[in-house]
């Protein structure tokens, strides 16, 4: 019986290295699309689908490369072409991404993927075919030895996904992520001979990541977490006021004037209609943190009031702390994780609940916007508390999918819905987007605008002028969102 005895050499560490690399380049590329395309079910779809029709192309042109004359110097170049053309992703992915905005997220995000990764996907897909025809001896054992080799690059892939997920993306920026990988690959390459060539092009990817660290930055902050692309940015408004914004990718999220005591986004000041509907308020919830705009009115207006606010990210908290006058306040609990799992498991109950959370500047959290979700949510409000929604939609038209069905799954949960657009309110331009911010009662009782006029103050007369009183046609079709089938990325990209 022939026993063959694994053995780690030259081929083994190549294969496990490229299927290191396959991994960390898909996921990272995620990070890379999501600034300027988000981070929606087409973004994944279209990384996840190119990236294996150019592995699957890789392995045809692996096995077919390897039939005649197989050389572990080519290999060996194979690697470093690999390794050159993650470089060249780090000198024209912007260029190409901002180009690729202009195609909208569905074909911006296949075309993008197509010129930025097909190139190292195909490379990297033929390591795997080629080493294996380099490896087999006899045919005998061939079985045997392909076996050792693609459960090497599996494990390689296994490894190269957690080191990506939990290490490597939440500590450095996308672009020295791909230096880093081009750097590997070149000096895997070595292992294959012609050492001269490669070693200068290692010089080269050096050279390059050393005058890309010492381009100054243009912002405030700049930098990766585990879930966001993080800036923060000081720029000048229309009315020559000085504001500093947040960014997660490349799109605003909150925004502060330089005089921290002015809210500057204008649904933030809808949240203070909030008395009108719960005159005693003395604990509150609001899921999404950002730049804590929000929670820190709300400290200010409730002086005796508990608030807690769940945010998904950590490093979100620290630049709000850093960069947005945060501070720790003994009435303020900051829980870090999903708005929706701490909804699964709270056993508190708030007065009022604000829902600020948003996985890209448009899109809620589809996991937030279900049947199931707005239960929990009545579910975690005190027996007249009420719950306050920003969406941004439109009131009619393909732009109001979102917000329209948004709409028709609260109805199901909530007795009385009000309905507040913050620009466009006299029955005009219903088809262009807007915050809309939604105030659901748990109130059987609906208030007039007159009623709700007699208890305003000064301030909250003007934004009662917004209150919607007019038709709202819903559209029939879109169904309620549950966590079986809620749309939410389709229904976006038609707002896009």
């Amino acid at each position: 019986m022939l026993k063959e005895k694994f053995k780690i050499g030259r081929l083994e560490i190549i294969v496990f290295i490229a299927g290191t690399v396959v991994m960390i380049l898909e996921l990272i590329g995620s990070r890379i699309l999501a600034p300027y395309l988000g981070n929606s079910i087409f973004v994944w779809a279209s990384l996840i689908g190119v990236i294996l029709g150019a592995l699957s192309l890789g392995y045809y042109l692996g096995g077919h490369f390897s039939a005649n004359n197989p050389k572990l110097k080519f290999l060996a170049a194979i690697i470093f072409a690999a390794g050159l053309s993650i470089l060249i992703i780090t000198l024209i992915k912007d260029l190409v991404l901002f180009s690729a905005i202009e195609l909208g997220v569905k074909t911006g995000s296949i075309l993008a993927t197509l010129i930025l990764f097909t190139v190292p996907s195909v490379l990297l897909g033929m390591v795997s075919p080629y080493a294996l025809r380099l490896k087999i001896e006899k045919i005998e054992n061939s079985g045997g030895v392909a076996g050792n080799l693609y459960a090497l690059s599996t494990i390689g892939s296994i490894a190269g996904t957690f080191l990506a997920g939990f290490y490597l993306i939440p500590t450095f920026g996308s672009t020295q992520i791909l230096f880093g990988l081009s750097a590997v690959l070149i000096i895997t390459a070595l292992l294959g001979g012609g050492k001269k060539t490669k070693a200068i092009a290692l010089i080269l990817v050096i050279i390059i990541w050393s005058l890309n660290q010492l381009v100054p930055s243009q912002f405030v902050f700049e930098g990766d977490s585990a879930y966001n692309h993080i800036i923060v940015k000081d720029t000048i408004d229309k009315n020559n006021e000085e504001v500093r914004i947040l960014y997660l990718a490349t799109e605003s999220h909150s925004g502060v004037y330089k005089n921290p005591n002015e809210l500057y986004a204008s649904y933030h000041q809808f949240y203070r209609l909030d008395t009108l509907f719960k005159p005693k308020i003395e604990k509150a919830l609001t899921l999404g943190g950002g730049a804590y705009v929000a929670p820190r009115d709300f400290l200010k207006r409730f002086p005796k009031a508990l608030m807690t606010v769940v945010e998904i990210d950590p490093k979100v908290t620290e630049v709000a702390k850093q960069y947005f006058w945060l501070q720790d306040n003994p009435r303020l609990k900051i829980d870090h994780q999903d708005g929706r799992i701490f909804l699964n498991n709270n056993r508190e109950k708030f007065d009022v609940i604000y829902g600020d959370a948003f996985s890209s500047y448009y899109s809620i959290p589809f996991q937030l916007t279900t049947k199931e979700a707005a239960e929990k949510i009545y579910n975690s409000l005190t027996d007249d508390g009420i719950f306050i929604l920003n969406i941004i939609a439109a009131l009619d038209g393909d732009k109001a999918k979102l917000f329209q069905a948004e709409y028709k799954t609260l109805q199901s949960v909530f007795p009385q819905l009000y309905l507040f657009p913050t620009r466009y309110y006299n029955g005009e331009n219903q088809g262009k987007y807007q915050n809309l911010v939604l105030i659901a009662t748990k109130n059987q009782t609906r208030l007039t605008k007159q009623e709700l006029v007699k208890e305003a103050t000064s301030k909250q007369k003007e934004l009662l002028e917004h209150l919607w009183e007019g038709p709202l046609e819903l559209d029939p079709s879109l169904p309620i969102l549950t966590d079986n089938f809620a749309p939410v990325d389709y229904y976006i990209s038609k707002l896009l």
